[in-house]
């Protein structure tokens, strides 16, 4: 009896095995039958909400086509031209990012040269007056010789952000009064590509070749844009860049892409390509209701002619308008500020009342705003310039944004600023302009390179609030003077410290100081020092 109940109960349990593996049997994602269950809602595919969303699974290089890319690219220049609210969110990178320019401190590694601190210093300030030399003057560092390096910096992030990625070569070029042959050329997203527009290979996409690692060996650049003015646009040849130097190893060929966002990427995508499809709806959104409010300005009348009408009768004069020299019916009517309307025989003006209801134009438009900023991560009231609310919401979302701003100040000083700087001081070394020991070591080269980028200060929205912050963390040791003062002015705090030494010197020379209100007067702290 046992044996017949233990095989009814295996026999039961493969049955419910079976039901179980069956797809037709098994409950829904909506807790029916007749599908595949899920254990995500994400992944359910017969919610009527998720039922058309079936994206695939594909390559980095096939999620961004060349086809789309392209497209993306034209797209996002257009709104950079034309789109209101696209040119702000550029423009606002721009000149929160490096404004007038990113400036560079020599800080060597004197512990890592085995120096003392005050060969360092001595460093520093020789290395600081090579990089000036080059980086101020147009004819040193731009090829095109009409751009100093400060200039280049926003160029290669508008370049950068509206295309998706932007390239830099550094060709060696002799000048006539010049001191430096390493000359830097911008080339556009569209001008590297795969030699005669063929199909990707397993080494090479979008014109960037690369070795078995994905690391980039070779850059192809066409000669001219696919659509250019002259005849070489038809005759396109394409040149090769390579990556790297083959006997040095140093750069040769910078890659600055907009943001890298899955490994194995070859090609970046616009900074504004998540929020095209908005951008433009709001922009002809905006357009329909400003055009809106322009007609609702206007008297706005229809002619209603009756059935005595005469073709031959002069019915309507305006001001503003011209009549014809014959006197007969003119068919060009328009309206303007201020009309005059001369009605003729069988014709009776019927008002109309173009009034918009645009009152809901406001929270409509600064909801999108609010989301297309937070997809760039630029808070509403910085994309807008328009700071409505309280100050701890201002500030915080002025710190929020600066987060960002940091962010991508250090990704440009990264894959632009520091690698040319670097190819300078090759070159000054080289040609003896500077004397750095070991310098051929690479562990040596690098402490000698190390420098601190330093752009436009973040600004306050109450300064003396900022001000009294700042002191506090210096108190409590959460802070230095010298993060302070880059925060607050933009400006090394050794810089400040010696001209304000300076100032206080020549002040007591000329018997006009005086000590602050929060210092404690000299004779005070010998009298605290005798007891």
């Amino acid at each position: 009896m046992s044996k017949e109940i233990a095989e009814s109960v295996q026999t039961k349990l493969l049955e419910a095995a079976m039901q179980y593996a069956n797809p037709q049997n098994q409950p829904t994602a909506q807790g029916g039958g007749g599908g595949v269950e899920t254990r995500y809602r994400g992944a359910s595919r017969v919610l009527r909400s998720m039922v058309s969303w079936i994206p695939g699974l594909r390559s980095p290089a096939a999620d961004l086509p060349l086809g789309e890319r392209e497209t993306l690219i034209a797209r996002s220049r257009d709104a950079m031209r034309n789109h209101l609210l696209a040119r702000a969110a550029v423009m606002r990178l721009r000149t929160s990012v490096v404004g007038t320019g990113l400036v560079c401190y020599a800080q060597v590694d004197a512990k890592g040269l085995g120096i003392t601190a005050e060969q360092g210093a001595e460093h520093d300030c020789q290395l600081n007056r090579i990089w000036e030399l080059y980086a101020l003057d147009a004819r040193e560092c731009d090829a095109e010789a009409t751009l100093n390096h400060y200039q280049m910096q926003a160029l290669v992030l508008i370049s950068a952000l509206v295309n998706g990625d932007v390239f830099v070569a550094t060709p060696y070029i002799e000048r006539t009064g010049t001191l430096f042959g390493t000359r830097l050329q911008i080339f556009e997203a569209d001008r590297v590509s795969n030699p005669g527009d063929a199909q990707d290979t397993n080494t090479m996409v979008d014109g960037v070749e690369f070795d078995q690692y994905g690391a980039p060996v070779r850059y192809h650049v066409t000669s001219d844009y696919k659509v250019g003015r002259t005849f070489a646009s038809i005759t396109r040849k394409w040149h090769v860049l390579d990556a790297f130097g083959k006997e040095t190893g140093r750069r040769r060929t910078l890659h600055i892409m907009n943001e890298k966002e899955r490994p194995g990427q070859k090609r970046g995508a616009p900074f504004l390509a998540p929020v095209l499809e908005p951008l433009q709806k709001l922009e002809r959104y905006s357009s329909a209701e400003l055009m809106g409010a322009v007609l609702s300005a206007f008297f706005t009348v229809f002619i209603e002619k009756t059935e005595h009408y005469e073709e031959s009768l002069s019915p309507m004069s305006m001001m503003g308008s011209e009549m014809p020299d014959d006197g007969g019916h003119s068919e060009n009517i328009s309206l303007g500020e201020g009309a005059i309307v001369d009605l003729g025989k069988g014709e009776k003006a019927t008002t109309v009342n173009p009034a918009r209801a645009s009152a809901q134009f406001d929270p409509y438009f600064n909801a999108f705003v609010t989301q297309i900023g937070a997809a760039l991560e630029i808070p509403k009231e910085e994309l807008m310039l328009h700071y409505d609310s309280s100050y701890s919401a201002a500030r915080a979302a002025m710190l929020q944004a600066w987060r960002f701003y940091s962010q991508r100040r250090w990704w440009l000083v990264s894959d632009f600023c520091q690698p040319t700087r670097a190819l300078v001081i090759d070159e000054a070394v080289a040609r003896g302009m500077i004397n750095l020991p070991g310098y051929n070591d690479p562990a040596k080269r690098r402490a000698y390179l190390n420098a601190l980028w330093i752009g436009p200060a973040r600004g306050a929205i109450d300064e003396l609030k900022e001000a009294n912050a700042a002191g506090k963390r210096i108190d409590i040791g959460v802070s230095n003077e010298a993060m302070e003062a880059a925060a607050m002015s933009g400006e090394p705090w050794a810089d400040i410290y010696a001209q304000r030494l300076v100032e206080i010197n020549q002040r007591k020379a000329d018997g006009i100081y005086s000590v602050p209100k929060n210092q404690v007067p000299e004779t005070d702290i010998k009298k605290t020092g005798d007891e």
